[in-house]
């Protein structure tokens, strides 16, 4: 006989997210070695990181509609709604422990933000409030 516990955790198990949170020296390296973003970029990447998701994959702000690590705006960029020009990814993707789609998503913003503004990390509102300047201390013993 099945317990109720059981027949639960059979049920939800397969609707539950799958987040993760990182420590910011694993996701330094990870972002450098794995996703190849560029060295200059890792201290910035980690300070948004902090303020945004305080490194938590599941991270959502019902408030402002944005979606995971890297707190990627619904309103542009994950379906729904997206934009025509958005990652063509499900904003619940970007709330899993495969940051691959963020990733990707994220160099995507970059480059559009780099491309109309001059500044990629602009697109992100905790750049000028935290990580405008010298961010080399998010990454301090690190090892890269």
């Amino acid at each position: 006989m099945v317990s109720r516990a059981t027949l639960l955790l059979l049920v939800v198990l397969p609707f539950a997210y799958c987040n993760k949170v990182y420590d910011k020296c694993t996701l330094a390296r990870e972002l450098l070695n794995e996703y190849h973003l560029p060295r200059w970029q890792i201290p910035t990447w980690i300070c948004i990181v902090e303020h945004e998701s305080r490194y938590n994959t599941a991270a959502r702000n019902t408030q402002t509609n944005d979606h995971g690590l890297f707190q990627i705006s619904q309103l542009y960029w994950c379906d729904p709604p997206a934009h025509p020009q958005g990652c063509g990814v499900t904003c619940d993707s970007l709330r899993d422990d495969d940051i691959h789609d963020d990733v990707k998503c994220v160099k995507k913003i970059f480059d559009e933000w780099q491309r109309m503004k001059g500044n990629g990390f602009k697109a992100w509102t905790t750049y000028d409030a935290y990580c405008g300047g010298n961010n080399e201390g998010y990454i301090n013993g690190c090892g890269i």
